[in-house]
């Protein structure tokens, strides 16, 4: 099942019931909330991970076979000696 992100507010409340349930000495279901509070927070960074590994994946084939900076370096090089008719060092 595929959820939308959680609001800040939610993730606020929910962490404010926990404080309260535990405040009343229900330890199981305080505990029962953090481990909610933990699920949300791990399912949002495994979100994070497979997007940032997602775009690691389409960014080197974007940049697969583009000149590195030596190369673009050494074809302005190249473009100012043939205008100038002299090399540089």
């Amino acid at each position: 099942m595929t959820c939308q992100p959680p609001h800040a507010d939610s993730i606020a409340s929910l962490r404010r019931l926990s404080r309260e349930v535990a405040d009343r000495g229900d330890e199981c279901l305080a505990m029962l909330l953090r481990g909610v509070d933990l699920y949300v927070s791990i399912g949002r960074e495994w979100e994070l991970i497979e997007s940032m590994r997602k775009f690691a994946h389409n960014a080197q084939e974007m940049v697969n076979g583009t000149p590195s900076a030596a190369d673009l370096r050494d074809l302005y090089r190249r473009n100012d000696e043939g205008e100038t008719g002299e090399s540089e060092p």
